[in-house]
């Protein structure tokens, strides 16, 4: 069975990021992130994605699937340095292309339902983050009390062009959560655990992340976009009761959009 509502956040966040990362690389315009004030940007979209189930027995909508797929609408607003759309709402404060910082607010996390156990859902975040040449860092901690959690990401990313018309962008980095993000998504509580679910705590961990989507500029305004991203999964994940033991979080990505 294939499921129909999947974490839009991660997915969609994935998605939205690399069209606009391979937006900026096609345009011609080198203003700065602070530049643009007077102007305005809207692009609007749809997009498909398909991910491999690294839970199991989750009850939410369909969770227990091998292969989890979504519908993605994609809307893209963009004025000055504040943009807000499906990846959550960022606002450049100093900086230019090269050199930023910023501010994020975003969903993270995912939902799991499993029987006896409280749900998990995914939550608020609100961070700062700091781009420097190709490197981007970000750090955010849950607003909505839900996991307590903090996650510190850094990304390397690199955009170059194969043609006039196609355009990658690539990257790889690490993403950290702490122990309150693992226990609350990936830990058995003792009033949770059962004969076939044992009590589980996760410490805080690390995963390696990897990107890979081509772009194509079909014309001045329509672009379509396909991708895979890779999450290496650690033993914190791995050896919960609430994953399948998967080492590998792989999703597919295909989308176009049209820019106005």
């Amino acid at each position: 069975m294939i499921k129909k509502n999947i974490s839009k956040t991660l997915l969609i966040t994935i998605f939205l990021i690399a069209f606009l990362s391979t937006q900026n690389a096609i345009s011609e315009e080198k203003t700065g992130p602070t530049d643009g004030i007077k102007s305005w940007r809207l692009s609007l979209g749809y997009g498909i994605a398909l991910k491999n189930n690294i839970r199991k027995d989750n009850n939410y909508s369909g969770g227990q699937a091998d292969v989890l797929f979504n519908h993605i609408p994609l809307v893209q607003i963009a004025w000055g340095p504040i943009s807000i759309g499906a990846q959550g709402l960022s606002a450049n404060l100093v900086g230019n292309r090269e050199v930023a910082g910023y501010l994020n607010i975003n969903r993270v996390g995912d939902r799991y339902y499993a029987t006896g156990m409280e749900n998990r859902s995914d939550s608020w975040f609100f961070g700062a983050g700091l781009k420097y040449h190709k490197l981007n860092f970000l750090l955010a901690r849950d607003i909505n009390g839900r996991s307590h959690g903090v996650k510190a990401t850094i990304h390397y990313v690199v955009l170059y062009p194969l043609g006039k018309k196609i355009f990658v962008r690539s990257s790889a980095g690490i993403e950290c959560y702490n122990r309150s993000f693992a226990e609350y998504y990936y830990g058995v509580r003792s009033n949770e655990a059962t004969s076939n679910r044992s009590e589980y705590h996760p410490k805080a961990y690390c995963l390696p992340t990897a990107s890979f989507f081509p772009g194509y500029k079909y014309s001045e305004d329509i672009n379509f976009l396909m991708g895979v991203s890779l999450k290496g999964l650690t033993q914190a994940v791995r050896k919960s009761p609430t994953t399948n033991g998967t080492w590998l979080e792989e999703a597919l990505i295909l989308g176009a959009t049209w820019k106005f």
